[in-house]
């Protein structure tokens, strides 16, 4: 368990925050960290993992659309020819796209929400796929759209067009480390299925909470992040939370030589389906 005594987060105020519940049970969590002034907490129902308080939406908005946020994380942010990320994210496109063509070839449709720079949306494009994307951050947006050429929404997915006779739904829905970000997992998974065609697929990939360095590590852990890190799962809570949406985790992939997963040793790709009633 967490310790009371974490220094504060740099730059951020409690005025910058807000208390949130579980996103299933509606009830409030048992403090497992302390990153004041943040707290990673435990739902003692579902045992859903994660961060209240947390930043509100507006100092969310902040966050992400400062340029540094993508260009400190290199595997998102604009290419750079011998960048060793840029290198991995490649091997996790090839490997994620290789994987989605085995069960929906091109030319199918594409949605990726989370696109970012929109790295693995080009990527995909040039494989043969019809692509779109939706990105929170506005600079992610500007280059995805002004430089690479793609069509990418600028704003959350409930705003987001939900495709009808002249706009299909997506066949493929993917969300690349995405998941931990959104304020409602629960709702953001609703409109994943909203927007899935009735025999599409849909692909993530998300840190998960279980694996040996989050255990080992406790709050040290490199991934906690609690600023923009706001749910952390297991692949028990991510099944039960796409259930309760109406979708179904058919595979979870987490060994680090995988090449849609390669080199993470604290995260997971999974891919699922609708449920027919759900």
């Amino acid at each position: 368990m967490g310790r009371n005594d974490a220094a504060p987060r740099p730059g951020w105020q409690a005025a910058d925050t807000e208390d949130v519940l579980c996103c299933e049970c509606k009830v409030p969590g048992t403090v497992r960290h302390r990153l004041d002034p943040f707290a990673v907490v435990q739902c003692p129902v579902c045992e859903l993992v994660y961060v209240s308080p947390r930043l509100t939406g507006e100092a969310l908005q902040r966050l992400y659309d400062e340029p540094e946020y993508f260009e400190a994380g290199g595997v998102y942010g604009k290419q750079r020819r011998f960048d060793p990320a840029m290198v991995l994210q490649r091997t996790w496109s090839a490997g994620r796209l290789g994987a989605l063509a085995a069960m929906r070839p091109p030319p199918a449709r594409l949605l990726e929400i989370g696109s970012g720079y929109g790295l693995f949306l080009k990527a995909a494009a040039e494989a043969g796929y019809l692509v779109s994307g939706v990105e929170l951050s506005r600079t992610g947006v500007a280059h995805a759209t002004d430089v690479l050429g793609l069509e990418v929404f600028c704003g959350q997915l409930a705003d987001a067009p939900l495709g009808g006779p002249t706009d299909p739904k997506a066949e493929i829905i993917c969300f690349w480390d995405t998941l931990e970000h959104v304020p409602d997992p629960l709702e953001f998974l609703r409109q994943v299925r909203l927007r899935l065609a009735p025999d599409g697929v849909f692909a993530l990939s998300v840190p998960y909470i279980s694996s040996v360095p989050a255990k080992v590590l406790g709050r040290r852990w490199w991934t906690l992040k609690p600023e923009q890190h706001i749910w952390h799962f297991t692949p028990d809570t991510l099944r039960l939370v796409a259930a309760r949406a109406g979708l179904v985790v058919t595979d979870v992939v987490r060994s680090p030589i995988r090449r849609a997963n390669a080199a993470r040793l604290d995260s997971l790709v999974a891919v699922g389906r609708m449920l027919p009633n759900g």
